[in-house]
């Protein structure tokens, strides 16, 4: 079970600095870093990185999905995990639980 509390929290955090012109200053990188970081450190509270990153993420450049930087985002997702889900489904399930696509 995920802690939904602490991931909207968070998610109101990074909207709050966005706000006040944190990430402007920081620059790209850095905040992308600072981000992923915040996001690592969630991990041990179960929260859940997609609801962290919802809104902002694809605007720092950060994949919900897999939390690489990228400048192809389409929902949060960059290209690669885009064209995974894609693919047609062999309804076969992976060792994470995840759909495999063949």
């Amino acid at each position: 079970m995920s802690n939904h509390s602490g991931s909207y929290m968070l998610n109101e955090v990074l909207l709050l600095m966005e706000q006040r012109g944190v990430f402007t200053l920081l620059e790209l990188p850095r905040t992308q870093e600072l981000v992923l970081e915040m996001i690592r450190i969630s991990k041990s509270y179960d929260c859940n990185q997609g609801e962290i990153l919802d809104e902002i993420g694809e605007r720092l450049g950060i994949c919900y999905y897999c939390l690489s930087p990228s400048t192809d985002l389409d929902n949060g997702v960059c290209e690669r995990y885009r064209t995974e889900w894609e693919k047609p489904s062999t309804g076969r399930i992976s060792d994470t639980g995840d759909r495999n696509n063949g």
